[in-house]
């Protein structure tokens, strides 16, 4: 899993510390503070949108969308 950080919501977000829960409906992705990232069907399909995720924010300066 990939070690890059981006700043975001004033914490570092990366896919290798986030906690990736699988149940029996999928996967659900909490960060390293316990904040609640998604839920998605496969663990696979989580770390693509996490990363995802990732390269929305470096473009955003660390914001999510709504934030601008």
């Amino acid at each position: 899993m990939s070690g890059k950080v981006v700043n975001c919501w004033g914490y570092p977000l990366a896919v290798n510390r986030c906690q990736f829960i699988n149940v029996e409906y999928g996967t659900i992705v909490y960060d390293q503070f316990g904040h609640f990232l998604g839920k998605y069907e496969t663990e696979s399909a989580a770390v693509e949108e996490i990363r995802a995720l990732e390269k929305e924010r470096a473009r955003n300066g660390g914001l999510i969308k709504d934030e601008i």
